[in-house]
């Protein structure tokens, strides 16, 4: 299992540093929920989900980073 970040609204993952990917396979993978959440956090980013990724993509769990992640009203957050 990889720990994924994708843009909620583009579907596009996040790969490194100003790039994303519509390839999970390529995507980044923070290993830990709590790594993809702290770099969601530090960069300002909006919109954005959790993506727990298995070879089988039909069993991808994505969840949203929100108020859950001790986020108040993600709307209102900048992005970087």
């Amino acid at each position: 299992m990889k720990t994924l970040l994708r843009n909620a609204q583009t579907g596009v993952y996040y790969q490194g540093i100003a790039n994303w990917t519509n390839d999970p396979h390529e995507a980044f993978d923070f290993r830990l929920p709590e790594r993809a959440v702290r770099f969601v956090r530090d960069a300002g980013l909006d919109r954005v989900e959790v993506v727990f990724a298995f070879d089988d993509p039909q069993h991808n769990v994505p969840i949203p980073v929100d108020e859950r992640f001790g986020f108040k009203g993600c709307a209102s957050r900048k992005k970087s």
